[in-house]
C-alpha cells in the first residue's frame, strides 16, 4: 500500500536464489513494498470498493523514498466528489500534474497488478455527501457520439361473427423515438403511426405524426436541464400541454434518490391478450401486450406528469378506458437548495381562429430550515395570467405534506369576458416503515367554477364549460400484512358541468404453501370505474402454482361488466433463456383457447399469439421491440428500446457470446449495449460469472458508472479468450531474461507472468494478438515476439523464445 510514510526497500541475497551460478536475477521490483516500474499503465481505478474509471495511470518515483507512486490527474481527483476544502489542500508534485492523496489521514492506494486494478481507500468523512452510493456531478459522464433508433411494432388481426356476415380488422402501430448524441447534447423525434383496414374501420386509414421533435442537454453544475423545439410542459403547478419552446429545470432525478420524483404504476385487468395503451393528449407514451388476467406496467418515469388516458383493447374488441393521475412527491427541497422551471414558447396542439399565444412559465421552491419548503409559480400570457403559492414540510415519521394555491385571470378571446378564480391543492406521501405501510401518493384538488387553465383559454370557446374541472381526488395506498400484500387506489374527478368520473381498485396477493407445493400465490383485483359512458366493473381472482423452476399453471375466474364470466387455466414455462410460452384454455361465452410465445435476445424481442373463441372471432397478433446504435465502434443492434433512454454500450475486447444480465450477450464483434440505464443514478454493471465459457477471463467483472439522461455510455471489460503458455525467455544477447522480471501486455500492462529461474516462465489468459513485453529495474525490457502456435506449446517441455531488448518509453508506445 501506498501512504505518507517512508518505506525502507528490502535488501535481497540474490545468492541464495543463484543455485546454479546464474547472476541473471533482478528483484527490484520486490525490494520495495508495492513497488511498480515506473511508465504508463492502463488501470481500472476502484474507489471503496467501487469501481470508478478505466485511466492511464503514470507511475513516477518519488525522489525522497526512492518508492514508486501513481500520478493521479487533477480532473480524475475532482471527480471523486471529496470536499472543496479536502481537494483544495491537496499537495500537488510535478509541476501540479500530479495530486497526491496520501496527505489525508488512513487512506490507502494499491496497485494489484495481477488484475491491473488501482484500488484506493478514502475515509468517507472525506466526502462531500455522505452517501456511499451517490456520486457528485463531477463523476458524471456524457457518453459518446452516436446515433440510435428505438422501436415497437405491433400487428393485430381479428375476425369477429356478426349478424348478416363476418367483419374484420387488422391493425399495423409502430412508434418509436430516433436520435443522436453529440457532446452533452441529445437530438430526439418521437415518432407513432397506424395503418387499418377491414370492414369494421371503413376502408383503409393511415395516419403518422411526429409527437416530439428536440433537443436537450445536461446541465450537471447548475443540476438542471435545458430542451429546445416541439415538447410538452413539465410543471408541478399548472397543467400540461404540447409546446414549442425552450424550458430550463432543476432535474429532480439529479438529486440524492429521496427527494426523487413519484413514477405512476398503472394497474388493471385484461379479459384476453389485450394491448394496453398509454397516451396524453393524443401523444402515445407507451403501447404493450398483456396476457389475461391482471397487469402492472412500471415502466413509465417520474418526467411523465399530468393525467394519462388508459385504454385497454380486448381481442374482440372490446375496450375499456380510465385515466390515472400522476404527480410529484410533495414539492420539497433541502434546507438552501433552490429548485427551478422556466418555460417560454407557444402551445402548439391547440388554438383559436389562428390566433398564437406566446406564454412564459416560472416556478421555484426553495428549502428553509425545520424541513419547510416554499414555492411558487407565474404563468404569464396574452390575456391569461396564474399565480400560484404554496409550501412543504416534511414530517418525518408523519410523512411529507404541501399545500398550494392557483389563482388564474382570464380575458376570454371569444367574448371579451373577464373571469377569475382560484385552485386549491394539497399532496401527501409516506412511507411507514414500523407498520410496513406505504402512501406513494396521496392529492386532492378543488377548483372554482371560474378557475381556467391555459388550455381551457386557448382551446376551443364551445369546450371551455365542459372542461372546468371541480375536484380532483387521488390516493394509492400499500399495505403488507403477515404473508399478505395489499394495495388500494382511488382516483375521482368532478366537473361543473360534466358527468364525473372515477376508478376504485383493490388488490390482494399471497404466498403460501400448501403440503408439498411451495412458493403458491393467490391474487384477487376488483376495479369499478364509472365516467360518461357508463360504469364498469372487473373482478378477478388467481391461483399459479410452480412446476417445477420454469414453469407453472395457473387458473383463474373474472367478471366484466362487458364481457361477463369466464373461466381459464394457464400452462406456462420459460426455457431461462429467453424463451417463453403460454397455453390457455378456458369458457366464458363459448370455448376459448390461445397460445402465446415470446423471444428474448441481446438484439430483439418478439412475441405472437392466436386466440380463438368458438362462435365469436378468432386473433392474432405480432409485436417486435428493438434497437440500434451505431457509434464509432460500429453498429450494434440491442433488444431492449427505452424511447431514446440511456443505453450502455461495453465492449469485450472482441471476444464474442460474453454474459451479462437477461438475454445479452456480446456479439461477434465483442460488443453489447445494455439499455433501461438510470440517469444520474450509480449503475453497476455486471459480467454473468455463472455463464462465463471457461476459456475466458475477466479481471474485474463490474464496472461502476453514472451516465448522464440520454447518454450512449461506453466501458471495456478487458475481456480475455487467451491460452496458457509455456516459454524459456533469452535476450537477444543470449543471456536468460532476468529471474524476476514482469512479462505484462503492453497495451494495458497487466501481468500475465513471472519469469522463473534461467527464463522460464508460465504465461495465463494470453490472447493470441497479444503484445507483450518484460520489464525489470526501472529502465530494462524486452519485447516478445509472436507467441509459437498453440499446438506447438501444448507439452511439458518449455518452447524457448528471444525478445527484442528496448526501452521502457519505447515498450509503452
Amino acid at each position: 500500500m501506498l501512504s505518507c510514510s517512508q518505506v525502507k526497500a528490502t535488501e535481497f541475497n540474490t545468492n541464495f536464489l543463484n543455485i546454479d551460478g546464474d547472476s541473471d536475477v533482478n528483484l527490484e521490483q520486490f525490494a520495495r513494498a508495492d513497488y511498480t516500474v515506473p511508465g504508463k499503465y492502463l488501470l481500472d481505478v476502484a474507489m471503496n470498493r467501487q469501481f470508478f474509471a478505466q485511466q492511464s495511470i503514470e507511475f513516477k518515483v518519488d525522489p525522497e523514498t526512492e518508492n514508486s507512486y501513481p500520478c493521479l490527474s487533477e480532473d480524475l481527483v475532482a471527480k471523486f466528489g471529496l470536499k472543496p476544502k479536502v481537494l483544495e489542500q491537496l499537495p500537488r508534485t510535478d509541476d501540479r500534474a500530479c495530486v497526491r492523496l496520501d496527505s489525508i489521514p488512513n487512506v490507502t492506494i494499491k496497485y494489484v497488478k495481477s488484475t491491473a486494478r488501482l484500488v484506493i481507500s478514502i475515509p468517507q468523512a472525506s466526502f462531500e455527501y455522505d452517501d456511499p452510493n451517490y456520486i457528485p456531478p463531477s463523476g458524471w459522464s456524457d457518453g459518446v457520439d452516436g446515433l440510435l433508433l428505438d422501436y415497437r411494432v405491433i400487428a393485430n388481426t381479428r375476425r369477429s361473427n356478426v349478424v348478416g356476415g363476418q367483419s374484420s380488422s387488422n391493425t399495423l402501430t409502430s412508434y418509436g423515438t430516433a436520435g443522436a448524441n453529440l457532446g452533452a447534447w441529445r437530438f430526439r423525434a418521437d415518432y407513432q403511426a397506424q395503418q387499418s383496414s377491414g370492414n369494421d374501420n371503413l376502408g383503409e386509414h393511415k395516419a403518422f405524426q411526429l409527437n416530439r421533435l428536440y433537443a436537450y442537454r445536461a446541465l450537471p453544475d447548475i443540476r438542471s436541464n435545458l430542451s429546445v423545439g416541439d415538447n410538452y410542459l413539465s410543471s408541478d403547478i399548472f397543467d400540461t400541454f404540447a409546446l414549442r419552446g425552450a424550458t430550463l429545470n432543476s432535474d429532480d432525478r439529479m438529486l440524492p434518490p429521496n427527494l426523487r420524483g413519484y413514477a405512476p404504476v398503472i394497474s388493471g385487468v385484461a379479459r384476453t391478450n389485450a394491448t394496453v395503451n398509454i397516451t396524453q393528449q393524443g401523444r402515445l407514451l407507451y403501447s404493450t401486450k398483456v396476457s389475461p388476467g391482471a397487469f402492472t406496467i412500471q415502466d413509465l418515469n417520474s418526467t411523465v406528469q399530468g393525467t394519462l388516458d388508459v385504454a385497454v383493447v380486448e381481442e374482440d374488441g372490446t375496450e375499456q378506458k380510465f385515466t390515472v393521475s400522476t404527480a410529484a412527491v410533495p414539492f420539497l427541497a433541502r434546507q438552501g437548495e433552490l429548485r427551478y422551471k422556466v418555460t417560454a414558447g407557444q402551445p402548439r396542439l391547440f388554438g383559436g381562429n389562428g390566433i398564437i399565444r406566446n406564454f412564459t412559465v416560472a416556478e421555484i421552491a426553495y428549502g428553509l430550515p425545520l424541513d419547510v419548503s416554499v414555492y411558487g409559480g407565474s404563468f404569464i400570457a396574452d390575456g391569461y395570467n396564474a399565480f400560484a403559492g404554496g409550501m412543504g414540510k416534511d414530517f418525518g415519521a408523519f410523512g411529507a405534506i404541501s399545500a398550494d394555491i392557483t389563482g388564474s385571470r382570464a380575458k376570454l378571446w371569444w367574448n371579451q369576458q373577464n373571469v377569475s378564480g382560484n385552485s386549491y391543492r394539497l399532496n401527501y406521501s409516506k412511507h411507514f416503515d414500523a407498520i410496513d405501510t406505504d402512501v406513494p401518493f396521496f392529492g386532492y384538488r378543488f377548483s372554482d367554477r371560474n378557475f381556467t387553465t391555459f388550455s381551457q383559454f386557448f382551446g376551443d370557446p364551445s369546450s371551455y364549460a365542459l372542461n372546468g374541472g371541480k375536484q380532483r381526488f387521488s390516493v394509492n395506498l400499500a399495505k403488507r400484512f403477515v404473508g399478505l400484500s395489499t394495495n388500494f387506489s382511488y382516483d375521482r374527478s368532478t366537473y361543473w358541468d360534466v358527468t364525473p368520473a372515477e376508478r376504485l381498485g383493490v388488490s390482494l396477493a399471497r404466498t403460501m404453501s400448501i403440503g408439498t407445493l411451495k412458493n403458491v400465490s393467490v391474487n384477487f383485483s376488483a376495479y369499478r370505474s364509472k365516467d360518461y359512458t357508463g360504469s364498469n366493473t372487473q373482478v378477478f381472482a388467481g391461483l399459479t402454482i410452480p412446476l417445477g423452476a420454469t414453469s407453472m399453471i395457473s387458473t383463474n375466474v373474472q367478471n366484466t361488466s362487458y364481457g361477463g364470466s369466464s373461466a381459464a387455466v394457464n400452462y406456462s414455462t420459460d426455457n431461462g433463456d429467453g424463451l417463453s410460452y403460454q397455453l390457455s384454455g378456458g369458457v366464458g361465452g363459448g370455448g376459448y383457447a390461445s397460445a402465446y410465445v415470446a423471444k428474448r435476445t441481446a438484439f430483439y424481442r418478439a412475441n405472437a399469439s392466436v386466440s380463438e373463441s368458438s362462435g365469436n372471432y378468432s386473433a392474432g397478433s405480432v409485436e417486435v421491440d428493438g434497437s440500434f446504435v451505431a457509434t464509432k465502434y460500429g453498429l450494434t443492434p440491442h433488444g431492449n428500446g427505452s424511447n431514446g433512454g440511456t443505453r450502455l454500450l461495453v465492449s469485450t475486447d472482441g471476444v464474442s457470446d460474453v454474459p451479462f444480465s437477461g438475454q445479452i450477450h456480446s456479439d461477434r464483434a465483442g460488443y453489447a449495449v445494455i439499455d433501461g440505464l438510470p440517469a444520474f443514478q450509480a449503475y453497476d454493471a455486471r459480467i454473468n460469472m455463472n455463464k462465463l465459457p471457461l476459456n475466458v477471463d475477466v479481471s474485474n467483472p463490474i464496472r461502476r458508472m453514472v451516465l448522464t439522461d440520454g447518454a450512449i455510455g461506453y466501458v471495456n471489460f478487458g475481456v480475455a479468450k487467451g491460452r496458457n503458455v509455456y516459454l524459456t525467455l533469452k535476450q537477444s544477447n543470449g543471456k536468460d531474461v532476468p529471474f524476476g522480471a514482469s512479462i505484462q501486455d503492453s497495451k494495458s500492462n497487466k501481468e500475465v507472468g513471472i519469469v522463473g529461474e534461467h527464463g522460464v516462465t508460465y504465461l495465463t489468459g494470453v490472447k493470441s494478438d497479444a503484445e507483450l513485453v518484460a520489464r525489470w529495474g526501472n529502465n530494462d525490457s524486452c519485447l516478445l515476439p509472436a507467441l509459437p502456435p498453440e499446438e506447438q506449446v501444448l507439452s511439458e517441455i518449455a518452447s524457448p523464445l528471444v525478445c527484442q531488448s528496448t526501452t521502457v518509453k519505447e515498450a509503452s508506445r
